[in-house]
């Protein structure tokens, strides 16, 4: 993939890993689901060269940290990009999906310059959430004790991300709000940089809101958070520890990725708990 679509300003093409987490609340809560079969995203998406091997399937991944996708009692999608929702088929009937209703208005009808990205009925393809019960969500919401997802528009028109409190702070899992640490350089001409984003004023304020709110970011595409390094030509690099330490609660990485840069990549899952 292009580095620009991750930050702005930067120029040619890196890997970036796919992730997804698991919260570990009063509720078994996953945030994302990834991207599809590789074949088939080579025919929807062939400028994403997405791979991965078995173990770094999405199934395989929940069973590395000794769950079930039947002791997931809900998803929360933190947007309708195809490379977030699919796998949906992997969970039982009272799985709850959540997202944020104003996302699901528009990727169900987005304008034409975003159909790609929402795999819309108007490009004559079928979004992998359409046949799901979902629940919209208006505005923040308390999932469960500890677990409130709350609107961070910007990158898309109803992107969520999730704040998980715990005993030693609140970390939030930020998604495409924030895709890497580079977004929230200390360089104080820059202090934020965007990626890819429908609305940059939107993008702006969610930003702000996230390190606010936050005392730990967790990145939607940061090869950081998987002590691992891109294969691209991008150069990745860990910022101040004042935007991010190491959660003691971020207890293990169930996938780390093969880097043999190929672009975009893996069904990474990363294990925490607000207990």
């Amino acid at each position: 993939m292009e580095a620009d679509i991750l930050v702005t300003g930067e120029s040619g093409t890196i890997e970036a890993p796919s992730i997804v987490y698991l919260i570990d609340a009063d509720e078994m809560i996953l945030v994302d689901t990834s991207f599809g079969n590789p074949e088939s995203m080579a025919e929807r998406h062939p400028e994403f060269r997405c791979h991965r091997t078995t173990d770094q399937q999405l199934e395989a991944a929940i069973q590395s940290e000794g769950y079930a996708c039947s002791d997931i009692d809900s998803v929360v999608f933190t947007h309708f990009d195809w490379d977030h929702c699919y796998n949906l088929s992997l969970f039982d009937e009272d799985t709850k999906f959540y997202i944020q209703r104003q996302e699901l208005a528009y990727a169900i009808s987005p304008y034409p310059i975003h159909a790609a990205r929402y795999e819309a009925k108007s490009l004559g393809l079928t979004p992998p959430w359409l046949s799901y019960d979902l629940v919209p969500l208006d505005g923040e919401t308390q999932l469960c004790d500890g677990v409130v997802a709350f609107p961070t528009p910007g990158h898309t028109v109803g992107h969520q991300s999730l704040a998980v409190t715990s005993p030693t702070g609140t970390t939030i899992v930020a998604g495409d709000a924030i895709p890497t640490f580079q977004n929230i350089s200390d360089d104080t001409d820059t202090p934020q940089r965007c990626g890819l984003a429908m609305n940059e004023i939107k993008w702006w304020e969610s930003a702000d809101e996230i390190l606010t709110r936050g005392s730990k970011i967790l990145p939607g595409h940061e090869w950081d958070i998987v002590e691992a390094d891109a294969a691209g030509r991008f150069d990745w690099t860990r910022h101040s520890n004042t935007v991010w330490t190491t959660p003691p609660h971020l207890a293990r990485f169930a996938v780390l990725p093969t880097r043999n840069g190929v672009i975009n990549g893996c069904g990474l899952l990363i294990f925490l708990t607000n207990n």
